[in-house]
C-alpha cells in the first residue's frame, strides 16, 4: 500500500467529516440568500452587459444593483458606461470580495458595493436600479421602487418579471425586462428583442 492510500485509510472518517463541512458550507453559502431575496447566481457577463445596454445608460448616471453579489453589474456600469455604481450587498463575504475587485480594477470612487440589506437601501438618487432576484422578492420591492425613483428611472429585471408592470423592453434571448418609472402603467409597445 503506498503512502497516500494508507493516509486516507487512517484518517478516512477525518477527510470525510472536512468534505462534509465543506460541502455544507458551500450549500449555506449559495442557498442562504435566498431568505434575504434569491440565492447567489453570478450573472454571465454577456447578460450583465446586455442589461445595461437596454437601460440606455449615460455617462454619470447612478446605476444601483440591489443584490449586488460580486460586484459585476457595478463595475461594468463604471468601466463601460462611466456610470456611477453602487450595489448592496447583505453577504459580508461577497461585499468585500466586489470592494477588492473594484479596487483591483481601480474603480474606487466610480463604484462600491455596501454592505446593507436591500430592502432598507435608498434607492431615490439612482437613475438605473438592477435586479436579479426572485419573483416574490421583485414584488415586494415594486411599491418602494415606483415610491422613490423619479420619473424616467429604469429599473432593469433579470429572468423575474415586475406582475402588473408594463415594460418598455424585453430581451427575450438573455430574459432581461426593463421598465420605466412613470410608464409602468400605461399602454406602450414594448420593444421586444
Amino acid at each position: 500500500m503506498n503512502s497516500l492510500a494508507a493516509f486516507i485509510a487512517a484518517h478516512w472518517i477525518v477527510i470525510m467529516q472536512g468534505v462534509f463541512i465543506a460541502s455544507l458550507v458551500l450549500i449555506l453559502w449559495v442557498y442562504l440568500p435566498v431568505f434575504w431575496g434569491a440565492p447567489w447566481i453570478p450573472g454571465p457577463f454577456r447578460m450583465v452587459n446586455r442589461m445595461l445596454e437596454l437601460a440606455e445608460i449615460k455617462p454619470g448616471q447612478t446605476v444601483i444593483d440591489l443584490g449586488a453579489g460580486d460586484g459585476r453589474i457595478v463595475i461594468l456600469a463604471a468601466r463601460k458606461y462611466k456610470a456611477r455604481g453602487i450595489g448592496v450587498e447583505i453577504d459580508p463575504f461577497r461585499c468585500l470580495i466586489a470592494n477588492i475587485w473594484i479596487a483591483f480594477r481601480g474603480l474606487r470612487g466610480k463604484a462600491e458595493v455596501r454592505l446593507g440589506d436591500m430592502r432598507r437601501f435608498p434607492v431615490d438618487g439612482a437613475d438605473v436600479v438592477t435586479l436579479y432576484l426572485m419573483q416574490g422578492t421583485n414584488q415586494k420591492l415594486k411599491a418602494r421602487l415606483a415610491e422613490s425613483l423619479k420619473p424616467g428611472a429604469k429599473v432593469v429585471s433579470h429572468s423575474f418579471s415586475m406582475s402588473g408592470w408594463t415594460p418598455v423592453a424585453i430581451d427575450t434571448r438573455y430574459g432581461i425586462f426593463v421598465y420605466e418609472i412613470g410608464r409602468t402603467n400605461e399602454e406602450i409597445d414594448t420593444k421586444v428583442y
